[in-house]
């Protein structure tokens, strides 16, 4: 015995066996139907990538620029990789990485020394083919970093390490 039903996209006639009827809470006549209703009708907070994540009524460019304002960390790492990828640089690195050099070095400029907010320093910068490897960062304050440019200063650790092997 089939169970017929109104297809909940195209409203076609389809049927169904009740147990697959029961544990359905929509029903439709085939999978076109099923993807082209999660694409134009499913309410958005029925939606995968926002379930329990984005309010009822709340637009996606709110959504996002909330996550933005709660993660500015993660933001500014996803743009400083994208950038890399415009450039063509070879290598990639991980926010973890940032984390451990930032770690490495006190949460301190490699410069100055000061303990302030650091930026993404490449040694070889990306625009004279410098890679985006974690061994060709360095963390400077945004002065420092604005000081140096494009020119390529080794920072004084590391030169002090090499000198003493």
């Amino acid at each position: 015995m089939k169970i017929q039903y109104k297809c909940k996209y195209c409203r076609k006639i389809a049927y169904d066996r009740p147990s697959h009827y029961k544990r359905k809470k929509r029903h439709f006549c085939s999978m076109l139907c099923y993807s082209k209703f999660r694409r134009e009708r499913l309410p958005f907070y029925e939606q995968h990538a926002y379930k329990g994540i984005r309010k009822k009524g709340q637009t996606k460019q709110v959504y996002h620029q909330n996550y933005c304002y709660k993660h500015p960390k993660r933001i500014a790492h996803l743009k400083s990789r994208r950038y890399a990828r415009e450039q063509g640089a070879v290598g990639f690195h991980i926010l973890e990485d940032w984390n451990n050099l930032k770690v490495e070095f006190d949460n301190r400029c490699a410069f100055c020394r000061k303990k302030t907010k650091l930026t993404k320093d490449h040694i070889i910068p990306l625009s004279e083919g410098g890679t985006d490897w974690i061994e060709n960062i360095q963390p400077l304050c945004k002065s420092c970093n604005s000081k140096k440019w494009k020119h390529i200063y080794e920072n004084p650790e590391l030169l002090s390490q090499k000198g003493g092997e």
